[in-house]
């Protein structure tokens, strides 16, 4: 039988271990006791400052702001018990800025001290707190959207036409009254990007401008984003010729470049090359011929039916219309011969309006052979919304043979609408 070395004698001999248990667990004990009695420095970090404003200054609505994120939070240093630090926290702490003199609207540099939280009974003191002062503004709180414009070039090639969207055009700036005021504007900056061929997106930076065009802070503001996307969409384009529409038009009058002038006669516009290709013409809001008399009229407020997926490119989408009527002639002549039309087989009526003096519009020739026994005063008995009764309803002219001329002004008669 072998003999046992002497560490498998010391393992297997029961006193021997048990010994080296009891001296082992004491010199742990007496390392821990000693680490833990002694004091160590612990610096924690951002704990944020609170500003508390005197009872005067809120009832005024002021508050308070700091200049940015980071000036908001303060770095405290404690000492104390190694193992009782290892457990404090930020939340443990309180740091206050000293704002009870503050009585008005202004910027304030305030002295900045530290304490424990009041629920916390720890022993521990503490030797220091960074910053000593902050910079504070006070002032009445605002919030304002604004819509953000680009502020970079942007261009495509010949034929074709580039915009620009954003993928939310809006900003929300809060912060002090005084510093939204000095706001202006709000544009997105990036780089140029000239000659374009295909879509781009960036993404650019929100810049602050003031009425001047200059620059402004951010500081003590805070905004609802810093950075927006931007799409630079390039879109084919064509220019097609701008078309009049009218209602009541004689349906032989003849429209000629002497008579009506539209500036301008042609617009570009840019749309998908699907869209574009259905697109030969825009046109313009109606033109009533019935408020139209032997005058010359200058119409400007007339805007342009864009085709869907499609936008007028120029500068603007209103047309000038200059009709000049004045070579035409006008005679008014007593009707009094009349019809209803679009009444329902259930219904019938009779016409108490015995006549009605009209003024018709057209060339002198053509007035001379329009007479009251080849005109017809039509009712349209639809507008009266199955009502019956005594009422009044509009009035068309039919004039027979004659497709020049037309009615000028509008017209009413009054019906009796009764069932059958």
């Amino acid at each position: 039988m072998k003999k046992k070395s002497l560490s498998q004698k010391i393992l297997f001999n029961n006193q021997i271990m048990l010994v080296l248990s009891v001296i082992i667990s004491i010199s742990i004990w007496v390392y821990m006791s000693m680490g833990s009695s002694n004091d160590t420095v612990v610096t924690i970090n951002d704990v944020p400052i609170q500003v508390s404003l005197p009872e005067e200054a809120v009832n005024m609505g002021l508050h308070s702001y700091f200049a940015d994120q980071q000036s908001g939070y303060a770095s405290v240093t404690v000492t104390g018990n190694r193992k009782l630090l290892g457990s404090i926290t930020k939340d443990d702490l309180v740091v206050t800025a000293n704002a009870s003199n503050v009585d008005r609207a202004d910027t304030f540099n305030l002295a900045v001290s530290a304490d424990k939280n009041s629920s916390i009974n720890s022993t521990f003191q503490i030797t220091n707190c960074t910053p000593s002062k902050v910079t504070v503004k006070i002032d009445t709180a605002s919030n304002k959207d604004f819509k953000i414009t680009p502020k970079f070039k942007y261009s495509a090639k010949d034929d074709y036409y580039a915009s620009v969207t954003f993928d939310n055009d809006t900003v929300s700036v809060s912060g002090p009254s005084e510093n939204i005021r000095a706001i202006s504007k709000v544009c997105a900056v990036a780089e140029d990007m000239e000659n374009l061929e295909s879509n781009k997106e960036v993404h650019a930076r929100i810049v602050l401008y003031d009425e001047h065009d200059t620059e402004l802070s951010k500081s003590y503001l805070t905004l609802s984003s810093e950075t927006v996307k931007c799409t630079i969409k390039i879109d084919p384009k064509k220019t097609v010729p701008v078309k009049a529409t009218f209602k009541n038009k004689p349906q032989s009058f003849v429209l000629t470049d002497e008579n009506m002038k539209i500036a301008p006669k042609e617009v570009s516009v840019a749309g998908s090359q699907k869209d574009l290709d259905t697109v030969f013409s825009v046109s313009l809001d109606e033109i009533d011929f019935a408020t139209l008399e032997n005058k010359k009229y200058d119409i400007d407020s007339l805007k342009l039916s864009i085709p869907n997926g499609c936008k007028v490119i120029d500068n603007n989408s209103v047309i000038d219309v200059t009709i000049d009527f004045r070579k035409l002639s006008r005679k008014t002549i007593n009707v009094d011969k009349f019809k209803v039309n679009n009444l329902s087989d259930d219904f019938k009526s009779s016409v108490s309006t015995n006549n009605l003096n009209v003024t018709f519009i057209g060339s002198s020739d053509d007035l001379k052979s329009l007479s009251a026994d080849k005109i017809t005063a039509v009712i349209n008995a639809s507008e009266s919304n199955g009502n019956t009764g005594s009422q009044e309803l509009p009035v068309t002219f039919d004039l027979g043979d004659n497709k020049t001329c037309w009615a000028f002004g509008s017209y009413l008669a009054s019906v009796i609408i009764d069932k059958k």
